[in-house]
């Protein structure tokens, strides 16, 4: 990518800003859109890296009801599932490609207005009274308590207000059974205490069958609550605290094999009846204090995430397909318990009159506790015969994959950023950020069957430099470089260490880190009738950490990749067309490789070798060099044209058609064709709404994915034991009307 030319087409561009504004005199113009990216309210436009703001009036209007919904919403963004109930965020090429390590952390940090979210199972749930989200695309650290290397999204909720008691309420019907029942009344009790509470009710039937159970799956049933109450402590100083719950119980999601003889993509053949069960809370604090220099901010939060999973881990059935070896995790548990403390303190003036400053510090601890039974099918006849209740090295039964494990994590950070007004329109940003991440494992699995204790401990500086330079008052470059950086930690299934292989996979894993090169253009043109956002990034990647396979069978774990790189450019574009029309496009260019030597063990090959074949196994690894990153599609597009009008006085109406397009990608780093290769699909929405504007009722009919595309959402390669390969579709078409009402 030669970047003096982008940066000569973004100053270009940046000039047709000016040479436009007097192409029309009518008076209308975009809404600025305002963030919270930087932790002060501020223009999205002025922000000099790359953010993608989605109101909740967007996430009404286009149905988005959690987090795999996003995918592709913001340019770069991939959302995929694993195993059936995990979800990883990618963005830029960058996700948790260690998800089966419940004490690894995500490359892209989810964040509840402005708390961090530790438990990957948390971004499960459905949103509930959401004002907007922000997905900010780079490594993050400067500014948020917890660090990452791929981005971070906030979901900032509606909070309480003083402006009188209001309300809204809505009943979504649509095929497939569902119902979708939403409420949220606001209440100032008094003049200094104001009340939000909010519940969700969300049904549907199954999209997919198990024929051979007659269990349906992909089905839903969640229930989502939340209450925020809001203290006016005097005239400089606010108390917020909120609750919010989620509970599901559904048979979870379909995962078809790969081999699999149905020929409807929505029906499978497993021996497994499922099981799925999820409760998640979030209680949360948030103290506000401004001084008059500086606002000071702290948070505090307890979570816990409590998962139950039954499932099919060989995505297959012993009847349809007797070569395949029958497992089946039953039960897998997983309970998470965090705490978080965070302090920032936020200039209001610039110091100096020049310098606005932001320092914070924060403290993470989190404990998990895992259970996993496998019961697999070591004879071959058919039969899952049980296992015991204790668990012996020497093989015997049908006794599989075995692991009671105990991590936790403590993490300990500071971190500042500054900006230097350097003139009226150049400004340096500088960022730093020192963390301290200790983690400490209780392991007992097939092979210790008395518990071990492994810790690990690290620390790294990071940071940040940004130069911002306004072309003109519609305008702005920006040039970045930002140092990422990800803890590492332990594994959960090491212990066999006299077969004589070498390992592939160690008991610790390394730190990843990433640089950052950013380059980036913010626009306005047409007077404010358009607004394009551009940037273009470089990353050199270095540990990468990744699922990896070890001789010994069933111990997988995380390792690192020396080298990898990815370049990519972004765009977004909103354009009113017309006093009635508005055109919204995100794009999405990206390329990755993996660019250093290093030999894996693709478990796909290894998985017809067993115990005794553990040199036999090691001799298969290949090297990945060359490979491209796993779930970073090359190219990803969003693109919405909207139609609105009154009609009469009292009654607007609104359309919308989105078009979505997703590329395809490999699902793991080994780039094998019969097994990675992820397709690329293409969605249609539509939507129309009427509001009776001076009632407060509101109706709309909605089709989501209209041409009832039979895409691909993830696939999925166990890295322990059998090797298995499914695949989980997205959402069918769905028809449905609702019913809203607001006072």
């Amino acid at each position: 990518m030669n970047c003096k030319s982008l940066l000569s087409a973004a100053i270009g561009l940046a000039s047709l800003s000016t040479a436009t504004t007097a192409l029309s005199e009518e008076t209308y113009k975009l809404e600025e859109v305002v963030v919270m990216a930087q932790k002060r309210s501020e223009s999205l436009q002025g922000v000099s890296q790359a953010v993608t703001a989605l109101t909740g009036d967007s996430l009404d209007t286009k149905n988005i009801n959690s987090f795999v919904d996003l995918s592709g919403l913001a340019p770069g963004v991939n959302i995929t599932k694993n195993e059936g109930f995990k979800t990883v965020i990618a963005i830029r090429g960058l996700g948790n490609e260690a998800n089966q390590n419940a004490v690894a952390n995500p490359s892209v940090s989810y964040h509840m207005d402005g708390i961090y979210v530790a438990s990957p199972f948390a971004i499960q749930a459905d949103f509930i009274d959401v004002d907007r989200i922000e997905v900010l695309r780079g490594p993050q650290g400067t500014l948020f308590g917890q660090n990452s290397t791929g981005g971070a999204i906030n979901v900032i909720s509606k909070q309480p207000d003083f402006d009188g008691i209001s309300g809204k309420t809505d009943l979504t019907v649509g095929n497939y059974d569902l119902t979708k029942l939403r409420g949220s009344i606001n209440v100032p009790l008094s003049d200094n205490v104001a009340m939000r509470t909010s519940v969700s009710q969300y049904r549907h039937s199954g999209f997919s069958e198990n024929k051979l159970t007659g269990q349906e799956l992909d089905q839903a049933d969640n229930l989502s609550a939340r209450t925020d109450w809001l203290f006016n402590l005097g005239e400089s100083t606010s108390l917020r605290l909120f609750g919010q719950y989620f509970k599901e119980d559904s048979n979870g999601a379909a995962i078809k094999g790969i081999y699999d003889p149905a020929s409807d993509p929505r029906e499978l053949y497993q021996d497994t009846t499922a099981k799925y069960e999820l409760e998640s809370q979030v209680y949360g604090a948030i103290f506000e204090w401004d001084t008059g220099l500086a606002t000071v901010k702290a948070l505090g939060s307890w979570q816990k995430d409590d998962i139950l999973v039954v499932r099919d881990n060989d995505r297959h059935s012993y009847a349809k397909n007797p070569e395949i070896t029958i497992s089946e995790f039953n039960p897998e548990i997983n309970v998470q318990e965090t705490q978080t403390y965070e302090i920032n303190v936020i200039s209001n003036e610039p110091l100096f009159g020049s310098v606005d400053w932001i320092v914070g510090a924060f403290y993470l601890d989190t404990d998990i506790d895992i259970t996993i039974r496998e019961e697999l099918d070591v004879n071959g006849n058919g039969v899952l015969d049980g296992y015991p209740t204790t668990f012996p090295e020497v093989y015997s039964g049908d006794v599989g994959f075995v692991s009671d494990a105990h991590p936790s994590r403590e993490s300990l950070s500071l971190y500042g950023q500054t900006t230097f007004h350097l003139t009226e329109t150049l400004r340096l940003v500088t960022g730093l950020r020192y963390t301290e991440d200790d983690v400490v494992s209780e392991v007992s699995n097939f092979f210790i069957p008395t518990p071990d204790l492994i810790q690990t401990e690290t620390d790294a500086v990071t940071g940040r430099l940004a130069l911002e330079y306004d072309v003109n008052e519609d305008s702005m470059v920006y040039a970045s470089y930002t140092r990422g950086f990800k803890p590492g930690g332990s594994n959960l299934t090491y212990g066999n260490s006299s077969d004589g292989s070498p390992a592939l996979v160690d008991e610790i894993y390394a730190d990843e880190s990433i640089d950052a090169y950013e380059m980036g253009l913010k626009t306005e043109m047409f007077d404010g009738r358009m607004r394009a956002n551009l940037a273009a990034f470089f990353y050199e990647y270095s540990d990468m950490q990744f699922q990896g396979t070890d001789p010994d069978v069933f111990q997988g774990g995380v390792a690192n990749i020396p080298d990898a790189e990815i370049t990519g450019v972004e765009l977004e574009l909103l354009a009113l067309l017309g006093e009635a029309w508005t055109l919204d496009v995100k794009l999405s260019a990206m390329d990755t490789e993996i660019t250093s030597s290093y030999e894996a063990l693709d478990n796909v090959k290894a998985q017809p070798y067993f115990f005794g074949d553990e040199l036999i196994r090691y001799d298969l690894r290949e090297d990945v060099v060359g490979n491209e990153l796993a779930k970073a599609p090359n190219l990803t597009a969003d693109v919405t044209l909207s139609y609105e009008t009154l009609l009469g006085d009292n009654m607007l109406f609104n359309s919308s058609l989105q078009y979505t397009y997703r590329g395809g990608f490999s699902q793991r780093i080994f780039n094998n064709a019969e097994v990675d290769r992820v397709g690329s699909y293409d969605v249609v929405n539509l939507v129309a709404s009427l509001d009776l504007t001076s009632s407060g009722w509101g109706f709309d009919l909605m089709a989501m994915n209209l041409f009832d595309e039979e895409g691909v959402n993830s696939s999925m390669t166990d890295v322990f034991g059998v090797a298995a390969t499914g695949v989980e579709l997205i959402a069918p078409r769905q028809l449905m009307a609702k019913v809203r009402y607001e006072f």
